[in-house]
């Protein structure tokens, strides 16, 4: 017996220690912040910004020197044919000052700038799914937490009224009074009570820490979630929430960028059949010094500066066809791009009348389930009065019991899923991205 009430009173003080308050938003925060996928696309959208550059797409002319020191020592004893007879040594020291520019490769410069407009436009995009993914994430596990935290109070009231009668039975048991048939029920009850406790608490915290883990908290860190179920109501029709579908899910529109794309790598292979035009100018200035050993020996500096320039026009007249079939094998790939972009569209229309009637059936079924709490409710405070009157024994007490607890888990559950139904509507028709403003406010809104 002492062993018992010690494992109830372990039950009711386990979540004692201090907690902070946390909302939603917050989670939302937090995750924002410190969640790792997200800081992993921050960093490839830096990448992609770095790269889209005019000097990146070969508009700017490419600069380079390069310093030469040439040393040689050169026997012209025997060589007739020479000015110098004799050992000659010369050191000559140059330096180049080169520059080398595109003029025109078939418009593939500004196609190259292009491109990586719309890369650096599809890495946004991505990060914009990983955000909005992570806030969908934040939310369902913020709230499948509260969720088993109001399952978790339900299985503490029922286990607090079990140990109330419980302690109520021993009394009478030590007072004499003959009671032990309820005395053995009750403690049965509790034992039970505290099985199912034991296991509710097991679940929070499971869902605390999957909370924690999106949010990049460390593992036993414990909040105060204070926000609670509610939401507004979806009241738009299927043809609104596909026409939000169609403009703003993020998906689809990475995939219309996509197309963008194939658009630009079509008019990229087109661009070879141009000629290439390029410029090369340097400037040379140089010194030396050489020295004729012998009788007639004698040594001398020297100095030159030099200056070249060219413009280069290449035209190629035959690849092998090459060329032809490239520029055909990007128009295929445009189709097969523009196919992709039908094919998604189909998909999440699909998903989406999926999900509002889903949506809306949820709604029938959470309401039901709200009234049968209520009923439950009812019947748990009639059953406990009764009992205490003495007009139903225990085993009908223990089937109002059950009763009542299953129909509040029950309801919780189903508007748990009313809830996620909710925002699965919001993910797929690009709501949550609008209602955070994710794009906007995205690197200031570039």
């Amino acid at each position: 017996m002492k062993k018992l009430g010690l494992i109830i009173g372990v039950f009711f003080t386990s979540f004692g220690f201090a907690q902070d308050d946390l909302t939603v938003f917050g989670a939302i925060e937090k995750a924002l912040t410190n969640n790792y996928e997200i800081k992993l696309v921050d960093y490839n959208y830096q990448v992609s910004k770095l790269q889209n550059s005019w000097g990146q797409a070969g508009m700017v002319p490419t600069f380079y020197i390069n310093v030469g020191n040439t040393a040689s020592l050169q026997d012209n004893t025997n060589n007739p044919a020479t000015f110098f007879p004799g050992v000659l040594f010369s050191d000559n020291l140059a330096t180049s000052l080169n520059m080398s520019w595109t003029i025109f490769n078939g418009f593939g410069i500004r196609i190259n700038k292009e491109r990586f407009d719309q890369m650096q436009a599809q890495t946004k995009g991505n990060a914009v799914v990983v955000i909005e993914n992570t806030i969908y994430d934040v939310i369902l596990a913020y709230f499948t937490a509260v969720v088993q935290e109001r399952k978790l109070n339900v299985m503490k009231g029922l286990l607090g009224y079990s140990k109330e009668k419980l302690e109520y039975y021993r009394l009478k048991s030590d007072m004499g009074i003959n009671t032990s048939f309820d005395l053995l029920e009750f403690e049965n009850l509790v034992l039970t009570d505290s099985s199912n406790y034991l296991l509710q608490e097991l679940s929070y915290l499971n869902a605390q820490r999957n909370l924690n883990l999106i949010m990049a908290e460390e593992v036993d860190v414990r909040y105060a979630l204070t926000d609670s179920l509610g939401f507004p109501n979806q009241a738009k029709t299927y043809d609104e929430l596909k026409g939000n579908m169609v403009a703003n899910n993020q998906n689809l529109k990475n995939q219309f960028i996509n197309y963008e794309l194939q658009e630009l790598n079509v008019r990229a292979k087109k661009s070879a059949f141009y000629p290439i035009v390029t410029m090369n100018l340097s400037t040379t200035p140089s010194v030396g010094y050489f020295r004729l050993f012998g009788d007639e020996g004698f040594s001398s500096n020297t100095n030159a500066w030099t200056h070249n320039g060219n413009i280069n026009v290449r035209y190629d007249i035959f690849q092998g066809w090459n060329r032809k079939r490239n520029s055909e094998i990007a128009t295929i790939q445009l189709d097969m791009a523009g196919m992709q972009v039908e094919q998604l569209t189909m998909n999440l229309s699909h998903q989406l009348k999926g999900f509002y009637e889903l949506y809306q059936t949820r709604i029938k079924v959470e309401s039901m389930s709200l009234k049968r709490m209520e009923h439950a409710n009812k019947l748990w405070e009639l059953g406990r009065e009764k009992y205490d009157l003495g007009l139903i024994n225990v085993f009908n007490l223990n089937d109002i019991k059950l009763a009542y607890e299953q129909a509040l888990l029950n309801y919780y559950d189903r508007l748990f899923e009313l809830l996620q139904s909710h925002y699965d509507l919001m993910r797929l028709t690009g709501g949550i991205s609008q209602e955070f403003k994710i794009s906007e406010n995205f690197d200031g809104g570039n």
